[in-house]
């Protein structure tokens, strides 16, 4: 019987959920935000959209896109019940301090708690960015968007009655929302100390070579601390006499699942030096990408070319469906950023990826290099496919004009 009842009880209160409208949730907040759905995978989506939510700014909207990218949850791999249920949980969380501040507020530790939380989350995303090339793009990306938001979210609160120091309040509890939600699906913080090396931290600040000097003649490294050494280099765009010094030192620039290569791409100088330091320009990652698939979403034709010129292969793919099995049956071996498990489309030509990601001036480059346009991929799509799937206007005319129709999208 008691089963019966609380059975009866979730229903109900599913329901009640169901049916509140934008209308309800501007009039009642307060009694709307006294109790939590018993289950987020269904809650009524249109409410993230009314008007007075946080979601209407397009800085949140950014931040939001960014925040899922990082946190990396596929439908495909944990199913859509747990998929909802979590980003819905998350999104109902920014909804309450949208429409019930006080209320919300009454949910947060106090200062020193979350303080020592937000720590934990920086200095884990901090060592999760410096791991590979992608994933330190879109820790800036999130940065950048992050900074930006602030201002606007404190007019938010503003425009709603709030005292400024009031509503920076409750700004920077809503944005550090977003830092747990991005870091979330990774670890459990509380209970770990991670970050990136005293010596990283160095270089991501404004040294002068002396003072690099010092950090790389101040013990025996061994070889792996030297590329996380010259890795980080790289991606604060460390001068090319930075760099020879480092790698004077003893590093394998082909070490790691992405070698050193990867995390120059942001600087064409470092690309080039390392080049001719015998990099090798065809290394791929996990994934079976090499240094010209970001190149290409880089959108920049200088880099391009000079990975072409010096032998990179515009006929490239994504690994195929054999290999992501046996890769995903090495479980834990994989490197933690690693979700094999969200690769959908194997065999992906550069020329797919170019098509979804870049623009018309590099698919040109590529196949004036002899890239080949009408592949398709092992689930059946090709250029134009990935070009619908990202709605690239630009390159899906341009595809249009190569002859080129639709496939599987």
């Amino acid at each position: 019987m008691k089963k019966l009842l609380f059975t009866v009880f979730l229903i109900v209160q599913v329901w009640l959920f169901a049916d509140t409208t934008c209308a309800d949730l501007k009039n009642n907040s307060n009694s709307f935000f006294k109790t939590n759905p018993s289950t987020f995978s269904n809650f009524n989506d249109s409410l993230f959209e009314c008007d007075g939510s946080i979601f209407n700014l397009k800085d949140i909207q950014n931040l939001l896109k960014v925040s899922k990218q990082i946190r990396g949850d596929n439908i495909n791999c944990v199913g859509s019940n747990e998929y909802f249920e979590k980003l819905n949980k998350f999104k109902f969380t920014i909804l309450k301090a949208s429409f019930s501040p006080y209320a919300y507020a009454k949910t947060l530790p106090n200062i020193e708690s979350a303080d020592i939380i937000r720590e934990k989350q920086r200095g884990y995303f901090r060592y999760w960015a410096h791991q590979a090339f992608y994933n330190f793009y879109k820790f800036k990306e999130f940065w950048n968007i992050f900074n930006q938001a602030q201002t606007p979210l404190v007019k938010f609160y503003e425009d709603k009655g709030f005292e400024t120091m009031e509503a920076a309040y409750f700004a920077t509890a809503v944005l550090s929302e977003f830092l747990n939600y991005s870091v979330g699906s990774y670890i459990n913080l509380s209970d770990v100390n991670i970050d990136i090396s005293k010596e990283q931290k160095l270089l991501s600040e404004r040294v002068d070579i002396s003072q690099i000097m010092s950090i790389l003649y101040s013990k025996n490294w061994e070889v792996f601390e030297l590329n996380q050494i010259l890795n980080t280099a790289l991606l604060y765009n460390k001068g090319t006499e930075v760099l020879n010094e480092i790698i004077k030192r003893g590093v394998n620039l082909e070490s790691g699942d992405e070698s050193a290569i990867f995390f120059a791409l942001n600087n064409l100088d470092n690309v080039e030096f390392l080049i001719n330091n015998g990099a090798d320009v065809n290394h791929k990652n996990s994934f079976g990408k090499s240094p010209i698939f970001y190149a290409v979403e880089l959108k920049n034709p200088s880099l391009v070319k000079l990975l072409i010129n010096n032998g990179a292969d515009v006929n490239d793919t994504y690994i195929d469906q054999n290999t992501k099995t046996a890769m995903l049956g090495l479980g834990s071996s994989l490197p933690f950023y690693i979700n094999m498990c969200a690769l959908e489309h194997t065999k992906r030509t550069l020329f797919m990826h170019a098509s979804a990601n870049s623009n018309p001036e590099i698919l040109r480059i590529l196949i004036d290099n002899g890239v080949v346009i009408d592949y398709i991929d092992e689930l059946g799509f090709n250029a134009m496919d990935y070009a619908k799937m990202t709605s690239n206007v630009e390159n899906i005319e341009f595809l249009k004009s190569l002859g080129i129709m639709s496939k599987g999208y």
